[in-house]
């Protein structure tokens, strides 16, 4: 009973300590932090004193015991397994081809030849703007043009028989030239009158409708591609050591679906504003994702082939915040429980790596465990 009524009386004390420690001065502040730094220690001295008296009462319990007064706990023998460990971004999915389409002229939108959401080929007219302007031009060159050839072929024939000037030749050469060159500008300006796909892709939208003016400034369509799809991720700096282009990675969709992939590329850049760099991943085609569609990018960081886990809960720390876990030793028949330290690694979901402290065959208990203490004899009922 001694080391009961000491804890009690230790408590007791505290407490007056601790509603003393508001008021005063400075010094007598400190003084006070000095007294109940040396009433922590004595705390913990009585505790550890009341937890060795109780291991002795539970073995002489135990001793004139049957089974059923056991605790009765289960275990989990330690075996290497491999270990991996993520940390997880937000990413965007984009496209490389994903273009907004604009005119190359302005002018009144005369047809639409396609909808949203047909598919296009490279260089498919998509819609046709009103170019009769520039017929009109072209039939009037196209009248001047074939005059001006007559004339030439004429002087051609008199300058082979050395008649007439060399002169009027020339004049009649550089008019039919001047006149080719004019019709081939009016043409291509008529062909802009056309709108057509960059590449091969899907119709997403069509902006203006027939009747309205295109201008140049404006675009009249998008056109998607969902063939070289990526994904793009911000980084914090602090991983700039880790994450190297190949480096295995997941995306985690909306709707739960997770797509294997690699790092791709790894930006050279820190941006000053948020202190990231950027990557970008891979992404498979077949994959059901959109441009613009938000995903978390789960990078793996840490994978190692043969190490001992456990469970995250399993880990406890005592007073003096030391890790530990309850490891059973066989005992007669039963098993006698030994407080283990161990030093964790990695935790990653519900699995932390054991760095130190276990080894294979090891049981460790992972039911039972806040209900022993040191050096207490236990009864195993399940080991896996």
């Amino acid at each position: 009973m001694k080391p009961i009524l000491q804890f009690v009386t230790a408590v007791l004390t505290a407490a007056t300590l601790l509603s003393l420690a508001h008021c005063g001065s400075a010094e007598a502040s400190n003084n006070r932090l000095d007294q109940l730094v040396v009433k922590r220690d004595s705390l913990r001295s009585v505790i550890n004193d009341l937890n060795n008296e109780l291991v002795v009462i539970e073995a002489a319990i135990a001793a004139q015991s049957d089974d059923d007064d056991y605790v009765r706990v289960s275990a989990v023998s330690m075996k290497p397994q491999p270990f991996s460990h993520y940390f997880t971004v937000q990413g965007n999915i984009e496209t490389e081809l994903n273009a907004l389409v604009y005119p190359e002229s302005q002018g009144l939108i005369k047809r639409i030849l396609v909808n949203e959401g047909d598919r296009v080929s490279k260089g498919q007219a998509l819609m046709v703007l009103d170019t009769e302007l520039i017929q009109r031009n072209i039939d009037e060159v196209e009248t001047q043009y074939a005059l001006a050839v007559d004339v030439y072929n004429r002087q051609a024939r008199l300058w082979e028989q050395n008649i007439g000037s060399e002169l009027q030749y020339l004049e009649a050469k550089n008019n039919k030239e001047r006149l080719e060159n004019t019709l081939s500008t009016l043409g291509k300006q008529k062909n802009m009158g056309t709108v057509k796909a960059p590449f091969d892709g899907v119709i997403d939208q069509i902006s203006p409708k027939v009747g309205e003016m295109a201008s140049m400034a404006m675009p009249v369509a998008r056109i998607v591609s969902l063939e070289q799809m990526y994904a793009r991720s911000q980084v914090s700096e602090n991983y700039v050591n880790v994450v190297k282009p190949g480096m295995p990675a997941e995306l985690i969709l909306p709707g739960g679906d997770t797509v294997r992939t690699s790092v791709r590329r790894v930006g050279k850049f820190i941006n000053p504003e948020n202190r990231t760099f950027e990557i970008t991943l891979d992404l498979a085609e077949g994959v059901v994702a959109k441009p613009n569609m938000y995903c978390a990018v789960r990078i793996e960081d840490l994978s190692l082939d043969s190490v001992i886990v456990v469970r995250s809960s399993m880990i406890m720390q005592d007073t003096q915040n030391r890790e530990y876990l309850y490891v059973l030793r066989a005992d007669g028949g039963n098993y006698r429980v030994v407080k283990q330290l161990v030093q964790s690694g990695s935790s990653y979901g519900d699995r932390t790596w054991v760095a130190e402290g276990l080894k294979p065959g090891d049981l460790v208990i992972d039911r039972g465990a806040r209900r022993v203490i040191d050096q207490q004899i236990v009864k195993l009922t399940d080991a896996q």
